[in-house]
């Protein structure tokens, strides 16, 4: 039956020390574009809402945020290049259970070249995907050519 399905946990807040980052994480879909809708506070993270949550056995949780602004400055993601293989982080869901995880790949990619599916996959082992911009800012189109992509696994 639906009722005995495992409800979906929201994670409420993020915590990477290497990058000295705590961040509130709020759900979020995506805007009128079709693009990740990101909190419009660069202090705080967004949730991709339609996707697994941190008690799932499969799949991506995604989580986005602003690398910086030009009116609010830094963002909660401004060192998210910096991570590296196997630096920390841990989540914690609206059930009050904290989770950790552990860095295994950033990558870089032209945002028109990010393979969305990987990252918001639905299936495969469970993994936690960091986003947010990077490369080059583009001043005619106001925002930045590339996306930076964490990824990591549950310890």
């Amino acid at each position: 039956t639906r009722s005995a399905e495992i409800a979906v946990v929201p994670p409420v807040r993020l915590r990477i020390p290497a990058i000295d980052v705590t961040a509130t994480v709020n759900p979020v879909g995506v805007d009128r574009n079709g693009d990740f809708a990101v909190p419009p506070s660069v202090d705080e993270v967004g949730w991709y809402r339609f996707g697994p949550g941190v008690e799932a056995a499969a799949g991506s949780v995604v989580i986005a945020g602003h690398v910086d602004s030009a009116e609010q400055g830094r963002g909660a993601f401004f060192r998210l290049r910096d991570l590296g293989r196997d630096d920390r982080l841990t989540v914690k869901g609206a059930d009050g259970v904290t989770r950790s995880y552990r860095v295994v790949a950033r990558e870089e990619y032209r945002k028109t070249k990010i393979p969305l599916d990987r990252y918001f996959a639905r299936d495969g082992r469970p993994r936690l995907t960091l986003i947010t911009c990077g490369g080059p800012f583009d001043r005619d189109a106001g925002h930045y050519r590339d996306n930076i992509v964490v990824t990591a696994v549950p310890v």
